[in-house]
Parts: structure tokens; C-alpha cells; sequence
């Protein structure tokens, strides 16, 4: 879906908004609401206007499956400017899932990963 989004859609930049993440091994999952103390980090993208796209978001985030449902949230970008996006926030909380207190899953995964020996 990764490649998809950067095939078919605009990459507008990082956004920020308020919420908790949670890893759960290979995927993360949110939950957002103003007064969550913290924030949820993520590439926000302009999506086309035929809603392709967004259908298969859905599908993919597991929408059908009734694990996910598509939320709006306002979004600060890096550039300062706040924007009203669609998010995928979790409709029940997992036992397994962890908190990653940065918001950001990328950097929480990269720094989970061993770092290869460089001898």
C-alpha cells in the first residue's frame, strides 16, 4: 500500500496530531482525541478525487474487518499550516498492544531493530 500511495497520490509532508499509538509487532494501530497528551506522527497525503484510492485504504486498514474505522482529525503539518485529514483509528484496544511513546512507528521500529555489527 506503501508504494500504491506514492504511485497514485500526493505526498503533502509529516503531520502531528493527538493521540496514542500502539505497536503491535509488525503494524501499529491509534486511537486520537484532543486531551490524549500526546501525539500520533505520520505522512499525510492528497488523495485523488475518483475515491479509489480511499476504498482501497479501507480494505487494507481493515475496514470490513471492523478492526479500523476512517476518522477525521486535524492534522498540524511541519510547515505550521492545520489541515482536517481521514485516519484509521482502532475500534477496540488489543491486550498485546504497547504504547510507543513517540508517536512515530518508524523511528520506533528502526530503533528496535538490532544495528548490525560493524566490526
Amino acid at each position: 500500500m506503501a508504494r500504491r500511495l506514492l504511485t497514485a497520490a500526493k505526498l503533502i509532508g509529516q503531520g502531528n496530531t493527538p493521540g496514542l499509538l500502539y505497536d503491535f509487532g509488525d503494524y501499529p494501530g491509534a486511537t486520537f482525541a484532543a486531551d490524549a497528551g500526546s501525539g500520533v506522527i505520520g505522512d499525510v497525503f492528497s488523495l485523488p478525487e475518483d475515491g479509489i484510492l480511499l476504498a482501497e485504504l479501507d480494505v487494507y486498514e481493515g475496514t470490513e474487518e471492523e478492526d479500523y474505522h476512517r476518522v477525521t482529525v486535524e492534522v498540524l503539518l511541519e510547515s505550521g499550516e492545520r489541515i482536517t485529514c481521514w485516519t484509521y483509528q482502532l475500534i477496540s484496544l488489543p491486550e498485546r498492544g504497547r504504547v510507543i511513546p513517540s508517536g512515530d512507528f518508524i523511528a520506533h521500529v528502526r530503533a528496535r531493530e538490532p544495528k548490525a555489527d560493524r566490526g
